[in-house]
């Protein structure tokens, strides 16, 4: 459709084939064969051709006007979409898992949209798997390994999870010494029976025993602060009940499983200026800092996932 519009309009605006080409950095005969192609495929004579000069006729000069017109549309259609790359603004559409996204990753994206008040947000939480494309979502955090290879995935972080109970239990049951000691133990867990361990292989897959199951940690966590057993938990999920003194971390190096977290979305580039803004955000709050309850800092230090400071790693998903 643009095909020979910019040789025109330059042909116009210097006043002659040499002149245009010079502009252009292509020769005179290309000049020329474009505009006479754009003349046949519009079907009119745009430039009247003399030896001395060049000139437009009526015809030529509304459609010079015309194109001038719809350059400069182009040039603040391409500033805008610029500006809009360096500007935040716009709608983000979030997908989170239920009970500790709601709790945890909906309140860090509360202080995005607090630091960035021109982007409009909007919280899906569930356990169902959205269709992330067919549904609109801007992105998803997910945990753990992936599945799905055609979409992107940014590794924002780890997500620790340490192994607790109440005072009472551990009183009456002990603290275990190590994974084979959780055969003596009373453990909550979710519907699969399982909890991990991290491992020199990556990370360590073990079946623990327990009358107490459920797919949400809300439960697992009142469960365990009823004295119910042993629970795997996300720290920043316990955070208040260790802080209290409700639930207390088993403090030993073993005992704690880091899970990569991962904001998910669709494949293009580049990635849109706001996406990425609330990417390098949950990064920042994300920050791998080896938390665990006993560290000189304590429990202040739980408050850090304002710590930030780390590097998106932008990967595809395999």
């Amino acid at each position: 459709m643009w095909d020979g519009i910019e040789e025109y309009i330059s042909v116009v605006e210097t006043g002659s084939f040499t002149a245009a080409a010079d502009q252009l950095g292509a020769s005179k005969s290309f000049v020329s064969k474009r505009v006479s192609e754009l003349e046949t495929r519009l079907g009119v004579q745009l430039l009247k051709r003399t030896t001395r000069q060049v000139s437009m006729t009526a015809i030529g000069e509304r459609f010079y006007a015309s194109c001038r017109d719809m350059r400069r549309s182009l040039a603040s259609a391409s500033h805008e979409a610029a500006q809009m790359q360096q500007t935040p603004t716009g709608k983000l559409k979030v997908s989170l898992n239920d009970t500790f996204d709601v709790n945890f990753i909906s309140a860090v994206i509360a202080d995005f949209a607090c630091q960035y008040p021109g982007v409009g947000i909007e919280v899906h939480a569930g356990s169902r798997e959205v269709d992330l494309i067919g549904e609109d979502f801007d992105v998803a955090i997910r945990y753990g390994d992936l599945i799905d290879s055609s979409l992107r995935a940014a590794r924002i972080g780890y997500l620790s999870f340490c192994m607790c109970a109440s005072p009472a239990y551990l009183a009456e049951h002990g603290t275990p010494k190590g994974i084979a000691d959780l055969k003596n133990h009373i453990c909550l867990s979710d519907l699969s029976g399982h909890w991990w361990f991290n491992s020199t292989d990556g990370a360590e897959k073990v079946r623990v025993n327990g009358r107490w199951k459920s797919n949400k940690g809300a439960a697992l966590r009142v469960a365990a602060v009823r004295g119910l057993g042993l629970a795997q938990l996300p720290i920043a999920f316990v955070r208040s009940e260790l802080a209290s003194g409700a639930l207390v971390a088993v403090e030993d190096e073993w005992s704690y499983y880091d899970r990569e977290a991962w904001a998910i979305f669709a494949p293009g580039t580049p990635v849109p200026a706001t996406l990425r803004l609330l990417l390098d955000f949950l990064s920042s709050r994300f920050a791998r800092t080896q938390l665990r309850p006993w560290m000189q800092t304590s429990l202040a230090e739980l408050d850090v996932f304002l710590a930030g400071g780390s590097s998106l790693e932008m990967e595809k998903v395999s």
